[in-house]
């Protein structure tokens, strides 16, 4: 009897702590031969999902003015509160991609008739704890009374954005960021949530760096000026990207 007791024991007796330490240690060494073998693992899981994340926050909008005519209103400005400069919340290389430019009555008439009425001014947490994406959101402005508003100055991510359409007079690209205060955002609309972007590396860490899409809208017109949606953005530590940026970089490392 004692002997079968013993054995039914031994049967379900559980790991000791040391041969659980054992485990944990094959497995930790397991993941650095795998990272080893993949070391732009991270960096291409990110890129793949961005190209994800841009195409549909693009498509959101794009559903949200084919069933209403809008493509939404209450986005971030990316402009520090009382219009003085780019948000600096943005990684160095996508805030160099941005510069300042007063849109005028007509332009700002423009940007009115896509639906898009006001944004949110940007300041980092003011507490001193750096909360570049999840708490930025300030006071609203109407698009009229923006001064200035943020607009791309990258000729090459311009050109991916435009495609084929030739420019009319001067174009101004302006640049915003779908935060979780925009009206297409939440509820019954055409996002639940704002996405946010999974950073390639430290530089791109949500908590530091601005981590939102974006999306950029056109105005241009020799004679009446008319604003139209180009498509969505991401905000990189290289820089400002699109959909097809993203995926080339996913192929070529």
């Amino acid at each position: 009897m004692n002997v079968l007791t013993n054995t039914r024991k031994q049967a379900v007796r559980g790991l000791t702590l040391i041969e659980l330490v054992v485990v944990l240690a094959i497995l930790v060494a397991l993941v650095g031969l795998v990272l080893a073998f993949f070391p732009g693992l991270v960096g291409r899981a990110s890129r793949s999902t961005s190209a994800s994340s841009i195409q549909d926050v693009a498509r959101a909008v794009q559903i949200n003015y084919t069933t209403s005519l809008s493509y939404g209103t209450g986005y971030d400005s990316l402009i520090t509160t009382g219009g003085g400069s780019i948000f600096a919340g943005l990684a160095p290389n996508s805030f160099a991609d941005l510069t300042l430019a007063t849109l005028n009555a007509a332009d700002a008439a423009a940007i009115n008739i896509l639906g898009i009425t006001h944004l949110y001014q940007n300041v980092l947490n003011p507490s001193g704890v750096t909360d570049a994406t999840f708490n930025v959101s300030t006071n609203s402005i109407a698009v009229a009374d923006l001064t200035p508003v943020a607009t791309l100055t990258d000729v090459t991510v311009q050109a991916a954005v435009r495609g084929n359409y030739t420019v009319q007079g001067t174009g101004v690209y302006v640049v915003v960021g779908v935060n979780k205060t925009a009206s297409i955002v939440g509820g019954n609309n055409i996002l639940q949530d704002a996405p946010v972007r999974a950073g390639a590396n430290a530089a791109e860490n949500p908590s530091t760096s601005y981590q939102r899409y974006g999306l950029v809208f056109l105005v241009d017109g020799a004679t009446t000026r008319t604003a139209r949606f180009l498509g969505g953005v991401a905000f990189s530590s290289t820089g400002i990207t699109t959909a097809e940026g993203n995926l080339q970089e996913y192929y070529n490392n």
